[in-house]
C-alpha cells in the first residue's frame, strides 16, 4: 500500500463567522492523484489553501510526511516539499516562459532545475516553442501549462493544483489533465487537485466529494459510484452522464 504524504484530520476553517470547511479529513497517498470534487462554493480551494498554510484551521491537524505542520509557515511548508498551483495569479506576466520556469525551481539545484525544465518541455512542447516569449502574451491554455510547469520544476514531494481545467477549451482540458496522469506515471509524483470537469474521472485514483464545506465521500476509484460523482458533484444531468445529446 502507498504511504501517506499528507494527512488532514477534522479541519474546520472559518471566514469570520462563516464556516468554509466543516470537519474535513483527507489523506493523500504517494503515487496517487487525489481529486477534490464538488460544485462552486464547496470549499475545495479553501481546503487546498489550508493545507499549504494560507488559512489557519480553527480545528483539526495536518501532517506532511509524518510531521505535524499546523504551526508551520507557508514558506517552511514549501521548503518541506509542497507547493500550490493557484487558479489565478500563478505566473509572472512580465517574465519569459523560461524565466518563469526558473522561478519555479528557485529552491532546487541548477542541474535538477534544468532536468525538470526539460521534462516540462516534453509534457508541453508548446512551452518550449515559446521559451523566450513573455508570459503575458500567452493564451489562457498556455498560461495554465506554464503554471503547472513551474510546479513541476519545483521538484516537490506534493503538488497541489486548484482547478487546472477552468476556462479551457475541451481539447486543452484533455491535454492538461492527461499531462498530470503522465507526470504521475513517469515520476510517481503525488498530486492533489480540485476539479469540476468530468474528465478528472479518467486520471484520478481517489476522490473527496465536497458540498457546502462538508465531506460527502472519500473513496478510491475502485469503490466510488461514478454516477454519484457525475450527478451530484460535477453538475451533470442523467442524460449527460449517459452521453445522450438533445
Amino acid at each position: 500500500m502507498s504511504d501517506p504524504v499528507v494527512v488532514a484530520k477534522n479541519l474546520t476553517v472559518a471566514y469570520g463567522a462563516t464556516l468554509a470547511i466543516k470537519g474535513i479529513s483527507i489523506t493523500a497517498l504517494s503515487d496517487e492523484i487525489t481529486a477534490i470534487v464538488g460544485p462552486n462554493g464547496a470549499g475545495k480551494t479553501t481546503l487546498l489553501e489550508t493545507i499549504v498554510g494560507l488559512h489557519p484551521a480553527r480545528t483539526g491537524t495536518i501532517e506532511f510526511l509524518g510531521q505535524g505542520i499546523d504551526r508551520t509557515s507557508v514558506f517552511k511548508r514549501r521548503k518541506l516539499g509542497m507547493t500550490l498551483v493557484a487558479q489565478e495569479r500563478n505566473i509572472f506576466p512580465g517574465m519569459s516562459v523560461k524565466e518563469n520556469l526558473e522561478m519555479g525551481g528557485f529552491l532546487v539545484d541548477r542541474a535538477t532545475m534544468l532536468e525538470r525544465m526539460a521534462y516540462v518541455y516534453s509534457l508541453f512542447p508548446r512551452l518550449e516553442e515559446r521559451e523566450r516569449q513573455m508570459a503575458n502574451t500567452l493564451s489562457g491554455g498556455e498560461r495554465r501549462m506554464l503554471a503547472i510547469g513551474m510546479g513541476i520544476v519545483a521538484n516537490v514531494k506534493l503538488l497541489l493544483i486548484d482547478e487546472p481545467s477552468v476556462g479551457l477549451a475541451p481539447r486543452l482540458v484533455t491535454n492538461v489533465l492527461e499531462s498530470l496522469k503522465t507526470l504521475r506515471e513517469d515520476t510517481s509524483q503525488p498530486v492533489v487537485l480540485s476539479e469540476q470537469n468530468i474528465k478528472v474521472l479518467k486520471i484520478a485514483d481517489r476522490f473527496l466529494g465536497m458540498e457546502a464545506g462538508e465531506s460527502k465521500f472519500y473513496e478510491s476509484l475502485d469503490t466510488i459510484s461514478i454516477d454519484r460523482i457525475r450527478e451530484l458533484y460535477m453538475g451533470l444531468s442523467s442524460d449527460e452522464c449517459s452521453g445522450k445529446e438533445e
